[in-house]
């Protein structure tokens, strides 16, 4: 989960804020309007168990909603993000630029407006 203690920048992509199998999850969510656990394991490969697992916590995190659907004896849950990858990827960035601003104040606002990505 994004936690700013836990960022981990060598890594790629999502996985810098998420564990692997949480960005998986969460780029087939945010490719999808709504899934069933057993959609997102074939899409993903991830065993069923740990997409459960994950799921659980991507909800507490409030990354994914859970949607009950009775049908006759049956209950279905149903995920989905809860907000789009660019509100996700806005709110993590706020969340790292404050804990940049409160570790190194002024000198990490200078970076922020000479900042250039280095290649």
């Amino acid at each position: 989960m994004v936690k700013i203690d836990r960022i981990n920048i060598s890594n790629e992509g999502l996985t810098k804020f998420f564990s692997p199998i949480e960005a998986q999850i969460m780029e087939v969510l945010w490719e999808n309007n709504e899934m069933m656990t057993a959609e997102i394991t074939k899409q993903t490969n991830i065993p069923l168990s740990s997409v459960a697992g994950t799921l659980d916590r991507l909800v507490k995190a409030d990354f994914a909603q859970r949607r009950v659907e009775n049908q006759g004896q049956r209950v279905r849950y149903i995920y989905s993000a809860t907000t789009t990858a660019d509100n996700a990827a806005n709110a993590i960035t706020t969340r790292i630029l404050d804990s940049l601003v409160d570790t190194f104040g002024a000198v990490a606002i200078e970076n922020f407006s000479k900042y250039k990505k280095v290649k």
